[in-house]
């Protein structure tokens, strides 16, 4: 019966009462008693906790939720952590659950830093970013140069990472393979299979609301989250996502996990795993609205200084052979900015990796795999076209939006894609330091295109882009569940989880600058030689840009919405196997 139907009948029970016993009404109206505060707080005091949690509701001051995070906090504060991590399980307001971890963490964190899983070579990474890189020996050669400086970033924007395919809704066959397998795959005994999280599996699934619990427990008992939570049981991508009544569910296939440079990857697809701590990251960004992101860039004054640079080796006056050490010590150190989430965290020290190493590759500081130009590269196979001359190369990643089709309650979603892609646009450099209008480059955008087409083989040769996809992935995902999912269940349950962009599980130092990069590339044509100098001064994650606006229904998808119901019994399982 719905709310507004029981309360129009328990109305008219009482309007019956008073108008044939009214005594009876008036010992009606006594029955139940009030609230009372010091009951239930004697209750807690006694640590009569069983009892304190079933309390009737009129008993208990504020609401039930409020009130089971009051015991649960009094459990776990008196050491009782798995009885509080239970209690907190029948809590579903994201805040009171917070105040649970608020209240009961203190001596934790007031302890050692309690650990979590590897993060790619963290040490390596502060180095990069804290001391100077040193340059290759530039060759002496004589004669006039160019210089493009060379600022980018990175940008998440999760609206931005998928895109609805339209597909003809009457097309039986695009339902085999995968979709068509799924209650085979669920059928299985899920309580006799092994839980290696780094095994094959036809298709492994990851309960959100289980995993919110289970990182719950483990952050009120101080046991680290570890590899298995951390990596989302090694999911390498989303193929599925299901919205049931009371959960999220994320589904794909995988096939095995290897640990490789520091990054846990799909041994067949070459992917990394996603990250629940990326999954919190860009849940809270898809919640506020907000894209995060970096950018290294460098200064006004040191934009100027390396123009009036470029000026005395075009006149002479600086050799050529000393032309790269000048420009970059005129462009000085570098500004990194991290926007739209906190700086201190591998969210933000990845994107600054991945945006430092890039412009490495453009700049033929790191090798690209075999085959594949870098941005000297083609500017030697354009050299027809005349170098590059005072130029901003600017590039930066951001979202290849994902194709999407779901069923027609758009409950059971199908992603299908890549995920992320290198961006680049060109301005003018100005004597002044600042920035003239965008022009067009035919070099950066066939560097673009090429990095692009070439994707997965430079990701396979720098882990490190493999984890930025998986950013790029957990994106996509952060959107549809704020897109389409429901208020007061699944919406709450992504509050909860994005409260985990809170954590700090590592002692990270927020990348401030980093020294600038510079190189001469000599290009011959015919007797003439060019001597093009170029130096690098980001990333960007906008959730609301991985999807199309409109979404294609896929009747095929219906009938699986209720195939995620056969799930493990044991609550703790927050993974499972389905063959």
């Amino acid at each position: 019966m719905s709310r507004p139907h029981r309360i129009a009948s328990l109305a008219c029970v009482v309007a019956i009462t008073i108008a044939v016993f009214t005594s009876t009404a008036d010992h009606c109206c006594m029955a139940a008693p009030p609230a009372d505060p010091t009951r239930a707080d004697q209750a807690i005091k006694a640590g009569e906790f069983s009892v304190a949690k079933s309390l009737p509701a009129e008993t208990i001051p504020g609401t039930r939720d409020r009130w089971l995070a009051q015991v649960a906090s009094a459990q776990s504060l008196s050491g009782e952590s798995s009885a509080a991590a239970a209690t907190v399980r029948q809590i579903e307001t994201p805040a009171d659950r917070q105040s649970v971890l608020n209240n009961s963490m203190g001596a934790v964190r007031r302890g050692a830093p309690q650990g979590g899983g590897s993060f790619a070579d963290f040490d390596s990474l502060m180095n990069l970013i804290e001391t100077t890189v040193v340059p290759d020996t530039w060759e002496a050669l004589g004669g006039n140069s160019t210089m493009a400086p060379y600022p980018q970033g990175v940008y998440v924007d999760a609206a931005g990472t998928v895109e609805i395919a339209h597909l003809p809704s009457d097309d039986q066959s695009l339902a085999k393979g995968a979709i068509a397998n799924l209650d085979a795959l669920l059928a299985a005994d899920l309580e006799s299979q092994t839980r290696d999280w780094r095994a094959p599996s036809e298709m492994r699934f990851v309960s959100l609301r289980r995993l919110r619990d289970e990182i719950t427990a483990r952050r009120m008992t101080g046991v680290p989250l570890g590899d298995s939570l951390l990596n989302l049981a090694g999911l390498s991508r989303v193929q599925y996502l299901f919205l049931t009544d009371d959960d999220i569910i994320l589904a794909a296939p995988t096939s095995g996990i290897d640990l490789d440079r520091g990054w846990y990857v799909d041994r067949q697809s070459g992917r990394a795993t996603l990250r629940s701590d990326f999954l919190a990251r860009c849940l809270a960004a898809s919640q506020a609205g907000t894209p995060f992101g970096c950018t290294i860039d460098p200064t006004p004054a040191g934009m100027q200084a390396a123009m009036e640079v470029a000026g005395q080796i075009r006149s002479g006056q600086i050799p050529i052979g000393k032309s790269a050490d000048q420009l970059q010590s005129a462009l000085g150190m570098q500004r990194v900015e991290v926007f739209g989430a906190a700086g201190d965290t591998s969210v933000a020290l990845l994107m600054v990796e991945a945006d430092r190493h890039m412009k490495q590759l453009a700049l033929g500081q790191q090798p690209m795999p075999e085959g594949v130009a870098n941005y000297l590269d083609v500017v030697d196979d354009m050299i027809d076209q005349g170098p590059p001359n005072g130029l901003l190369l600017r590039l930066w990643f951001t979202a290849q939006r994902q194709a999407v089709r779901c069923d027609s309650e758009k409950r059971v979603f199908e992603i299908a894609g890549n995920a992320v892609r290198l961006s680049g646009e060109n301005q003018r450099a100005l004597a002044d330091g600042g920035r003239g209008d965008v022009t067009v480059d035919p070099r950066s955008a066939q560097f673009v295109a090429g990095f692009n087409r070439n994707w997965a083989r430079i990701r396979d040769q720098y882990p490190v882009y493999g984890a930025l996809e998986s950013l790029y992935r957990v994106a996509a995902v952060s959107h549809l569940i704020d897109r389409f999912g429901a208020e007061g269940v699944h919406r709450d349950l992504a509050s909860a989880l994005a409260s985990e962009d809170e954590a700090r599980d590592w002692n990270l130092p927020a990348p401030k600058q980093v020294e600038s990069i510079a190189t001469m590339h000599t290009v011959r044509k015919g007797n003439k030689r060019h001597h093009v100098l170029l130096a690098s001064g980001g990333v960007s994650v906008a959730t609301d840009a991985t999807v199309k606006s409109a979404i294609a229904t896929y009747p095929t998808l219906d009938g699986h919405a209720s195939l995620v119901r056969q799930r493990p019994v044991a609550v703790n399982h927050w993974w499972w196997d389905g063959r």
